[in-house]
């Protein structure tokens, strides 16, 4: 039920999404949501706080297998792009889209998760900062690299797992400002094919 409102929250919106439109993509009535949830807003409260649990998730085993700073990186890097394009990659949008729709008495536990995962990156930042890989303000970095990253939805379409691994690798250089290897190929993607009157980017 959960993945199934998160998808009709990104389709439709929190507010143009029913606890009928939810009961119905999961075969049940909607009296029956109600035996799950107490309100819609307790749904929403799911989808979000299980996608940032599960990203937390990805992050911390890639980095325990991570030995260098820059490793490190790489590995927030391609767990961050991993969740964007997994199957609950619509959370992303719908945390960004639907955020005020979560009561400020509610939202402690999901600030409390948002900023572990700053934290996160902020201290491999430091360990990339402290061994000379870069010179700029790491809280500004990570808003720059986040957001960059963030962005792949609009031109990133249907990725396979290696090139998600072959795009980290770009995106690690960028951010670096390291030099492109000789003989290496930057990733490249496909624009999407959109329908008439669909709304889509391309990079």
């Amino acid at each position: 039920m959960i993945r199934a409102a998160g998808k009709l929250f990104e389709e439709k919106g929190y507010q143009g999404a029913s606890v009928r439109d939810i009961a119905d993509a999961v075969g049940m009535t909607s009296g029956s949501f109600f035996y799950h949830f107490a309100t819609k807003e307790d749904v929403l409260f799911a989808v979000m706080e299980g996608a940032m649990r599960q990203g937390l998730d990805v992050v911390t085993k890639k980095l325990e297998e991570a030995c260098s700073a820059r490793e490190q990186l790489r590995a927030l890097v391609l767990g961050h792009l991993e969740g964007l394009h997994s199957e609950y990659g619509y959370a992303h949008k719908v945390w960004l889209r639907e955020w005020c729709q979560i009561s400020p008495e509610k939202r402690a536990p999901l600030e409390a998760l948002s900023q572990t995962y700053r934290d996160t990156w902020l201290q491999v930042l430091a360990k990339v900062k402290n061994e000379g890989l870069i010179a700029a303000d790491i809280a500004l970095f990570r808003r720059m690299t986040v957001g960059a990253l963030n962005w792949t939805v609009h031109w990133v379409h249907n990725p396979t797992p290696e090139q998600l691994q072959a795009l980290a690798v770009d995106f690690v250089r960028a951010f670096l400002n390291e030099p492109k290897p000789e003989g290496a190929t930057v990733t490249e993607f496909k624009a999407r094919k959109c329908k008439v009157n669909d709304s889509c980017s391309v990079g």
